[in-house]
């Protein structure tokens, strides 16, 4: 006996451990194919099978590589043993490299001790003989309808895994069963993504090693509060270490099933919260920005309004008309302040368009905006800088205007390259350091009469090109801004 055949033509059988699903079934109906090189046998068979139940649904062949081709869909196989060309243990063989867990009964007149031992090793579902009374077709219908139903059953359940498997891999989520001592037990496999773990390095680690040492305290003690007391369904947020150096912000939202006898631990369902922390940190700035405006003209705009109005009952008064100065210096001011005001709202950056771009010539166009004569600066040294060459241009306008705004005497500014970066320095009277973290505020000026947003406005720019500032006190005693982060390129010489 030849272990297998190869049927005349193709069958168009897609390999597959589980064909179809109760969900796929549509009805009740049991699709049994049987196979017998006697047309009236097999004839008998399906009669008397859609007697027993009307859930049978028959389909007849009478050779085994014409049943082969009609495997694809059906629920269960009856096949003959003795069959020319291609026996029953044969056909069950192809059968098992196409649908393996197909229910197969091997139905035959012809048995023995061998036949059945064979068939069993070649994983037949089971053997009965033909013969006897009417009775061996209701055991072999009984047969039948439990092995369907026990496939019918599997399928079920590997549906479920898969679409569990699936749900739980493309889930933006990273599902975590964590010990009664916080190790790693289970970790999904979206966890590759989102933490940039694979699972398996997880597993047994404490989690709160991988916390930040800023959040882990308080990490730590809402997960053995929860522990303590399983009605507590804490929702933690904590910086988790990325592999990469990053710390992205989580959102941690826990469930003690330590009782449960399948889950035995706290599930825990974390998702990355880091954009959204951003956004919430960008408005919050936004909002303080608004404010600081608002304070801003509420001050200044009241107090230029209460000289305007004052000079303007003088002149009514005195028909003096040196009082209409100061009420035009007054309506003057308010209009430089809206001006400002306008102008760093429209600083509120959102998309830039960066491109390689001489320092040297953006300076130059910059200073060329400055026309107070007791002042200087020099270019160090130049390279080319990744950015958008407008709002890189107010950048170096603002910082010029800052050095000589704030400096009652003649002051030399310098520009100059760091590893990374650049700065702009002057000679003037240099910073009160403690004033350092609030001179990017909008509204802050330590000089009467000016808006305190030319500085918050080089803040904008740097920020919008991911780069840093610092402000720290310069060489010859001013005031030194350093730009750090920057993309540099050497200088094209000509």
């Amino acid at each position: 006996m030849s272990n297998h055949f190869k049927p005349e033509q193709s069958h168009g059988i897609v390999t597959h451990p589980i064909a179809t699903t109760d969900e796929s079934r549509g009805s009740d109906q049991m699709s049994v194919l049987v196979v017998d090189d006697e047309p009236a046998a097999a004839d008998l068979t399906a009669t008397y099978l859609e007697r027993e139940s009307g859930d049978f649904e028959i389909i007849q062949k009478t050779t085994a590589e014409d049943g082969l081709k009609h495997i694809d869909g059906i629920d269960a196989i009856v096949s003959d043993y003795d069959m020319p060309k291609v026996d029953g243990l044969e056909f069950l063989q192809e059968v098992r490299t196409e649908r393996p867990e197909l229910p197969f009964i091997l139905f035959t007149s012809r048995g023995n001790e061998e036949i059945a031992s064979e068939a069993i090793s070649e994983g037949v579902t089971d053997y009965l003989q033909k013969g006897g009374d009417s009775s061996t077709y209701s055991v072999l219908a009984n047969r039948l309808k439990n092995a369907i139903d026990r496939y019918w059953a599997v399928q079920a359940l590997y549906q479920s895994e898969q679409r569990f498997s699936r749900l739980v891999e493309n889930s933006s989520d990273v599902i975590t069963i964590i010990s009664e001592s916080a190790k790693f037990k289970y970790v999904s496999p979206s966890a590759t993504k989102i933490l940039g773990y694979e699972p398996s390095e997880l597993i047994g680690d404490f989690i709160f090693d991988y916390a930040h040492p800023d959040d882990r305290q308080y990490a730590m003690e809402e997960f053995f509060k929860a522990v303590d007391n399983p009605d507590i369904e804490p929702t933690v947020r904590f910086r988790f270490k990325h592999p990469n150096g990053d710390w992205p912000v989580l959102e941690s939202r826990g469930q003690s099933l330590l009782d449960d006898e399948v889950i035995n631990g706290f599930v825990i369902n974390s998702r990355d919260i880091t954009e959204i922390k951003n956004r919430e940190a960008e408005l919050e700035r936004q909002n303080e920005q608004l404010r600081n405006i608002k304070q801003t003209l509420s001050h200044d705009i009241t107090n230029q309004l209460t000289v305007a109005n004052g000079g303007l009952e003088l002149y009514r008064e005195t028909d003096d008309s040196d009082h209409l100065d100061r009420v035009d210096h007054s309506l003057s001011r308010i209009e430089e302040l809206l001006e400002h005001v306008l102008e760093f709202s429209d600083q509120n950056i959102t998309d830039i368009d960066s491109e390689s771009v001489s320092l040297r010539n953006i300076v130059t166009d910059a200073w060329s905006v400055i026309t107070v004569e007791d002042a200087e600066f020099r270019l160090n040294e130049s390279k080319r800088i990744k950015a958008d060459p407008s709002y890189l241009k107010q950048l170096f306008e603002n910082l010029f205007k800052n050095a000589v705004e704030h400096n009652d005497q003649s002051v030399s500014i310098s520009i100059g390259m760091l590893p990374d970066g650049f700065y702009v320095e002057d000679d003037g009277q240099g910073i009160d350091l403690e004033d350092a973290d609030k001179i990017f505020e909008s509204g802050f000026s330590t000089v009467h009469n000016k808006t305190g947003f030319g500085l918050a406005i080089v803040e904008q720019v740097v920020r919008s090109h991911d780069w840093e500032i610092t402000v720290v006190e310069g060489s010859d005693g001013g005031t030194r801004f350093e730009i750090t982060g920057v993309t540099l390129r050497p200088e094209v010489a000509g």
